[in-house]
């Protein structure tokens, strides 16, 4: 079983009574059943089992005591150990019994209550009693839960004594919210129980709390409301001094020694109602002559809500009460009283209990009413612009004495609404009883009414009377102004009178006056009338076209004003009038009475009218395409002109038209009805110059003038005749190839020689540049260098030795008495296509013993066709037989075929639509010789410590190893090496020399330094032509597969490999046998990566490098003192070249690279490398050096994309032009970059601006 402490909480309200805490638990063989329950501990009587053929086995277990821990107030831990010796197959059950003593001499019962029960260790018992001793036991039961075969057991618990605690006291719990007991009206009696957790064994003391506060209680509240009414052990109280039908909140607390305990609930009881409290009088809220509106206070219900209210009054003359109101509203409108008269009113309440007392009486009086209207109103005396009224008294005041009348007075005549309006306008307000009207219309009709007024406030207004006053002269016209004019008419409109006075109107007198000042002394008048605003009106003061202050029309002492209408009808037209002139008008009106005032001057014009005709224009100059204007200005009735507009139109051609000049008039319409007149001048001047004229042709001309109102009729046309002048150019200039240097032009005659015949024509010529030629736009697109070409009569002439497929401009002007004309347009033509010029120079790029690169520019002119194709030719040095060896558009081939060691002479020519042009130079070019032959007669064995020659000795060769080093040891301190010889490859003139031997000794597949890095394979370079060598940092016990092959003077490359011979290395003994065989291994690898060894443990492996620079020392002594074999530098060290530690390979390409690289190093150690054997001559001849290509061209050689791609770019003669388009490109790059910035630097200028 775990011993973990796993705490349970339990609930003493799930208690489970427990009757018996000791069981016996029995397990037979033959069965699996549970026995009674056992005595109680106490006893010490075993229990009995059942007879049976086998006693079962008895195990006795004691269940220990039960530890608390954790007390708190209302809750409890318990623990406890695992009982031991539980049979295979049972499981025990624990049970926690708690029991409630009363003291502490108290011992526990049989009452046992049971708060837990499982398998685990511990518990947590909450909801126990504060303040109280408790009894705990634990009860062990042993269960069965598997059975097991052929035994038998018993199994007795005998339960540990009980443990006691106490929990702490604490102060009460809540209460049951208080209950009713009694009611009455001003009193309730509540009760209370005890708490159910009262915090220990104490005397409670309780305090109830009541809301709202009882009579006498309302200066002791506390919180919320609440008072404090009681305070004792007792569990129930009388609380009295109560309102009846009040709902009362209560609530109640226990008090320990500890504290106070928290409140209980609260409940709500009422008192018993009764009959409301008598209300307060009734106030007045609203009085009237005849109504008052009274409201009253609702007095308290004594707990039964108020349903109605009782009023009465009496009849204002202390009579009794009468009976006005019953309802719930708190007021009341008492209607049908007597205006100024006192009354009494009373007022109740009733609700469910009963009614109220009456309240107090109360007196309250109504107001004052107005009094009546004023009697007899009437008009005393109307006169034309006033009249009197008188009235009297109103026959009823109502109470109040009459303290004002007021008069009003309404418009019925149109003349006088409209002076000031239909509605009712107050004139009077005063205690008289009369008063006088004055500012009337006179003859006009009006009505009056009057109406008094005293403290209640205006009466009603008495009966309107009407008043007319006597008639006068009619007021002055209105609104006279012009409404429209023509250039001799005026049409004046105008509206009758407002009032006529009362007499109807019989008739209109309108005087004229012209508003020019003749004294000087006038002010000055407003302008003439703008074009924008209508026909004969003038504009508004202020207004646009207006002076700032408005100056009315005044008539000037020196001007006679003139009758121009006298008449009853309203308007006039007046007629006869002058264009563009300014009058001044005015106007007044007559009836039976008199005449009206006059009205203000006003001003009026008659509209401007078009300009007179002018006289025909005057010749007073001429020229053979202009002629030279003037004319006098005409009137312009009103108007100013503004410009002139002279029109022209060549008159018909006539045999003997004159000399140059004035024509005359054209006075017959007739002969100008068909002409077609153009404009030609528009303009203020009174003079022109009309240009564009043709030579010694007649032209008629008119004239008109323009005002703001329009053009006048055009004046009679005027005839001049133009002068001579020079002939216009030659037509139908054609300009035709005939070969590649001529070029034959034809013309026609001019179409007009200007009145003079044509002498000669003049031809000039110019050569177009090729650059302008190729451009958009073609030859005009650039200035030209024209030169003269033919002058003379005829019409046709003929270039020579001309450029071939060059463009030419041609132009041709005629000459005559007049002088030379004009060019003709330009034409252009280009000669006829020739072969192409010489390309380079052929340029050998590279070469071995069978092939050649040769590559050559293109020709410099290709005289106006494409090369499509070049001719490479070649032919054996000192012969003349030259054979075709590539034709094709490329500009690059490689030759192949070709004889080894052999000079050939090389030349190539470009070939366009025109055909083959020439060669160009000769090139000579030599090829290689081919590697030589490869060694024969290889034989190899394992060397002694004698057998290598002493260092300085003759017979030592000159070689070079990949593993010679620094220090290399000597002597006995040596590992195995191999002795390897071979013979000389025949000579032969086709093959070159050999100036050294590689040898390379490769492991046998399976040896052990075969799987080593590299591959254990040792190499050894060989400077000269001696045919043995020795192979130092072989492995003891390998076995090894040596090989030879040749290497050709002046980078002919090296020979294949010779037939491979084999030997076995002896294997050693001695301690440094592993080592050997590990630097062997190591530098194997170290030569065959190029000298990339490791550096760390690599001792073996310089040892035996060193071994190697000793032999090759040796070597190259032996070399040095050797007559048959040329002398090297004393003290020279060769280094391992490129070609020793990279893979070999054979052929032409593949020989130069070595034999360059050791070239390269002996230049700059200063050592003499190159071997040759004595006699022997050069291989083949020196070739030239070729012309240094740029770094662009050698890109473009550099891959066979390149090459494609570089025809596309530059063209097709890239290799000559590629940097010349290379900096054309970059100086429009810079050129675009340049403009844009300066783009920007304008955008961002302006928005900053």
């Amino acid at each position: 079983m775990a011993s973990s402490a796993v705490h349970h909480r339990v609930g003493v309200g799930l208690l489970e009574r427990l009757d018996s805490p000791l069981n016996v638990v029995s397990k037979r063989s033959d069965q699996n059943t549970l026995e009674s329950p056992l005595e109680p501990m106490t006893s010490t009587t075993p229990s009995t089992t059942s007879e049976g053929p086998e006693q079962p086995e008895i195990v006795e277990i004691i269940a220990p005591a039960p530890t608390v821990s954790n007390i708190e107030s209302h809750s409890a831990t318990f623990s406890w150990t695992p009982v031991c010796k539980v049979p295979a197959g049972f499981m025990a059950l624990y049970t926690i019994e708690l029991q409630q003593l009363e003291s502490l001499d108290s011992v526990p019962g049989t009452n046992w209550l049971s708060v837990y029960k499982g398998e685990g260790l511990s518990c947590k018992v909450d909801d126990v009693r504060s303040g109280r001793r408790y009894a705990a036991r634990l009860v062990v039961e042993v269960v069965e839960v598997a059975s097991v075969e052929n035994a038998s057991v018993e199994v007795r618990v005998r339960n540990a004594d009980a443990a006691f605690f106490q929990t702490p006291a604490t102060v009460p719990s809540c209460i049951q919210p208080p209950s009713l007991s009694q009611r009455a009206r001003n009193a309730l009696k509540l009760k209370w129980n005890v708490p159910e957790d009262p915090g220990g064994q104490f005397e409670l003391v309780y305090v109830l709390q009541i809301s709202p506060a009882p009579l006498g209680f309302e200066d002791q509240r506390v919180c919320q409301g609440f008072v404090e009414v009681y305070r004792g052990q007792e569990r129930s109280f009388r609380v009295t001094k109560l309102q009846p039908g009040v709902r009362y909140t209560s609530r109640v607390q226990a008090v320990n020694p500890l504290g106070e305990g928290p409140f209980s609930l609260c409940s709500a009881y009422t008192t018993q109602a009764t009959v409301p409290m008598a209300p307060e009088p009734p106030t007045v809220q609203a009085a009237a002559s005849n109504a008052l509106t009274l409201q009253w206070i609702a007095p308290p219900d004594n707990g039964s809500p108020i349903i109605c209210y009782s009023l009465e009054r009496d009849n204002g003359m202390g009579g009794e009460f009468q009976h006005c109101y019953a309802g719930p509203n708190t007021w009341h409108t008492v209607k049908d009283l007597k205006p100024g008269t006192p009354y009494r009113f009373r007022v109740r309440a009733d609700n469910d209990e009963g009614r109220s007392m009456w309240s107090a009486t109360v007196a309250l009086m109504t107001g004052a009413a107005p009094p009546d209207s004023p009697a007899a109103l009437q008009v005393v005396t109307p006169l034309t612009t006033s009249a009197t009224l008188a009235w009297s008294a109103p026959e009823h005041d109502y109470g109040s004495k009459v303290t004002a009348y007021e008069v009003e007075l309404q418009a019925n005549s149109r003349a006088a609404v409209a002076c000031m309006g239909s509605a009712w306008l107050k004139i009077f307000e005063g205690e008289a009883l009369a008063c006088t009207i004055n500012s009337l219309c006179p003859g006009c009709t009006y009505r009056v009414r009057v109406r008094a007024r005293n403290s209640a406030g205006w009466g009603v207004w008495a009966v309107p009377v009407t008043l007319t006053t006597a008639p006068d002269v009619p007021e002055t016209p209105h609104s006279l102004q012009p409404t429209s004019s023509s250039p001799t008419t005026i049409v004046i409109t105008w509206a009758p009178p407002r009032h006529d006075g009362g007499s109807k109107v019989q008739r209109y007198r309108m005087e004229m006056a012209s508003a020019e000042c003749l004294c000087g002394r006038c002010p000055p008048q407003q302008p003439l009338l703008p074009s924008s605003l209508p026909p004969g009106l003038l504009p508004p003061p202020g207004g646009p076209g207006s002076p700032a202050a408005p100056v009315k029309p005044v008539l000037c002492p020196a001007q006679a004003p003139l009758v121009v209408y006298d008449s009853e009808h309203v308007g006039a037209e007046l007629r006869h009038l002058q264009p563009g002139c300014r009058y001044i008008f005015r106007l007044h009106a007559a009836n039976a009475q008199g005449a009206s005032p006059w009205t203000d001057w006003v001003a009026g014009a008659t509209t401007p009218d078009v300009p007179v005709t002018p006289a025909p224009p005057a010749v007073t100059g001429v020229a053979s395409g202009a002629l030279i204007l003037s004319w006098q200005a005409p009137p312009g009735q009103g108007a100013p002109v503004t410009h002139y507009t002279v029109e022209v139109a060549p008159l018909p051609q006539m045999p003997n038209f004159g000399p140059p000049g004035p024509a005359g008039i054209i006075a017959d319409q007739r002969l100008i009805a068909g002409l077609c007149f153009k404009v030609c001048y528009r303009g203020p001047h009174t003079g022109c110059e009309v240009r564009g004229l043709e030579p010694k042709c007649a032209y008629a001309l008119r004239l008109c003038a323009h005002n703001d109102v329009g053009p006048s009729s055009w004046s009679v046309c005027t005839a001049a005749i133009t002068s001579h002048a020079a002939p216009t150019c030659p037509v139908s200039v054609s300009a035709q190839p005939a070969s590649s240097c001529k070029i034959v032009l034809c013309w026609m005659p001019p179409e007009r020689d200007n009145g003079a015949a044509v002498l000669s024509y003049t031809v000039e010529m110019a050569a177009v540049s090729r650059n302008v030629a190729n451009r958009p736009g073609g030859a005009g697109s650039g200035a030209a260098s024209w030169s003269h070409l033919y002058t003379g009569p005829a019409c046709a002439c003929a270039a020579e030795g001309l450029s071939p497929a060059r463009t030419y401009q041609f132009r041709v002007r005629a000459t005559n008495m007049c002088g030379c004309g004009p060019s003709s347009a330009v034409v252009t033509a280009t000669t006829l296509a020739a072969p192409p010029s010489a390309p380079g120079k052929p340029v050998i790029t590279a070469r071995t013993a069978h092939n050649i690169r040769v590559r050559w520019d293109e020709p410099e002119h290709s005289y106006g066709a494409i090369v499509k194709s070049y001719k490479l030719e070649g032919a054996l040095a000192g012969t003349d037989d030259w054979t075709t060896m590539y034709e094709g558009p490329e500009t690059a081939v490689k030759v192949a075929n070709l004889q080894p060691a052999t000079k050939y002479l090389l030349r190539v020519a470009a070939e366009n639509a025109a055909g083959e042009g020439v060669f160009s130079e000769c090139e000579a070019v030599t090829t290689a010789l081919m590697a030589p032959l490869s060694p024969t007669g290889v034989t190899a064995s394992e060397a002694t410590d004698d057998a290598l020659a002493a260092p300085g000795s003759a017979d030592a060769p000159a070689v070079t190893s990949s593993l010679l080093a620094d220090g290399a040891r000597t002597g006995s301190e040596s590992g195995p090496s191999l002795q390897v010889a071979w013979q000389e490859p025949q000579a032969s003139s086709t093959h070159a020399a050999v100036m050294g031997y590689e040898v390379e000794a490769r492991p046998r597949p399976g040896s052990d330094v075969a799987g080593g890095l590299g591959g254990g394979v040792v190499k050894l370079n060989i400077t000269g032509r001696r045919c043995e060598a020795r192979l130092e940092g072989v492995a003891p016990g390998c076995t090894y597969a040596i090989r030879v092959r040749s290497v050709g003077v002046d980078g002919a490359g090296h020979s294949g490999w010779s037939e491979e011979a084999s030997v076995a290395v002896q294997p050693r003994h001695d301690a440094d046998a592993a080592s050997v065989c590990s630097s062997a291994a190591g530098g194997g690898a170290a030569a065959a990566s190029g000298g990339a060894a490791p550096r760390k443990n690599n001792a073996a492996a310089r040892r035996a490098a060193k071994r190697q620079q000793a032999a090759a020392a040796a070597s190259l002594a032996g070399t040095s003192a050797s007559s048959a074999q040329p002398a090297a530098a004393p003290g020279a060290v060769v280094a391992v070249s490129s070609a020793a530690r990279a893979p070999s390979t054979s052929g032409d390409e593949a020989a130069a690279a070595p034999a360059s690289s050791v070239r390269a190093r002996s230049k700059a150690t200063g050592s003499a490398m190159a071997v040759r054997r004595p006699g022997s001559a050069a291989p083949g001849a020196a070739l030239p050096p070729p012309r240094k290509a740029s770094w662009l061209v050698r890109f473009g050689e550099s891959s066979r994309i390149t090459e494609e791609v570089y025809p596309y770019l530059f063209g097709r003669n890239w290799r000559r032009d590629a940097d010349k388009q290379l900096k054309k490109f970059l100086k429009y790059v810079l050129i675009v970059a340049l403009l844009a910035l300066s783009v920007l630097g304008l955008v961002h200028f302006a928005g900053w601006i």
